[in-house]
């Protein structure tokens, strides 16, 4: 149903610039858990998983998947969104308004001939097998984030890219949302690459942080390692 056991291990290592900004980053994202791309605003974050969805291209550099080769500068070779196997979760959650949150859920389905049984596993598992039936102007944003993050799953992506989805949910929606982000990797076998510049929502989901600054890594490691490393305005506030 799901993705099968095995490596997903991600190496980026690009370059690309943007206006006055130099984005030159290296990292590894690990095979399991969730990997948070930290830093303010403008230090180059959704500009990362962009390249790493193909919606950018680089520069220059390389981007691999289990030692397959998404992008290569050198060899010319630029694999095309709709053939890297990523899931894309936005800010916002880009459902189809004229469907019904079955249909959006299916839109996409990689798997045609059970698409009924994983529906029904994947929404029992986010809680929103009472929602198939309504349209998405009915959802909270809550739960119009975990429909925008079941039809991603529906896709069996190798990897799943998540550009700041807690950032227009007040907070008790996010308190709602994180359980689900936290369970996606043991439940569906797929590594997660979150972008935030909250230190709650690092503190609270990354298993490994990449810590980003005017375009470069200037860290990386576990949560346990880089969360001292990082100062923090407020108290954490979430109640999970």
């Amino acid at each position: 149903m799901y993705n099968e056991k095995g490596a997903h291990k991600l190496n980026v290592n690009v370059q690309k610039r943007l206006g006055t900004t130099l984005i030159k980053v290296a990292f590894e994202v690990p095979e399991e858990g969730i990997t948070v791309l930290y830093g303010h605003s403008g230090a180059g974050k959704t500009s990362v998983i962009n390249m790493l969805s193909g919606l950018i291209t680089p520069d220059s550099g390389t981007i691999s998947l289990n030692g397959k080769v998404l992008f290569d500068s050198a060899t010319k070779i630029n694999i095309p969104t709709h053939k890297r196997r990523a899931g894309y979760i936005f800010q916002d959650k880009r459902l189809f308004p004229f469907m019904s949150v079955r249909k959006n859920l299916l839109f996409g389905c990689r798997n045609k001939k059970n698409d009924k049984m994983v529906l029904t596993n994947i929404a029992e598992l986010l809680g929103i097998a009472d929602l198939l039936d309504r349209k998405p102007d009915s959802l909270s944003g809550g739960e119009g984030q975990r429909v925008a993050i079941g039809r991603a799953l529906l896709s069996q992506p190798e990897y799943l890219l998540m550009d700041e989805p807690l950032s227009s949910l007040d907070q008790q929606r996010k308190n709602e949302l994180i359980p689900y982000i936290k369970q996606i990797p043991d439940k569906f076998n797929v590594p997660v690459i979150l972008v935030t510049h909250s230190y709650e929502e690092a503190a609270y989901l990354a298993d490994h942080i990449v810590l980003l600054d005017g375009g470069e890594v200037t860290c990386n490691g576990t949560s346990e390692q880089i969360l001292p490393q990082i100062s923090c305005q407020s108290p954490l506030s979430f109640a999970v």
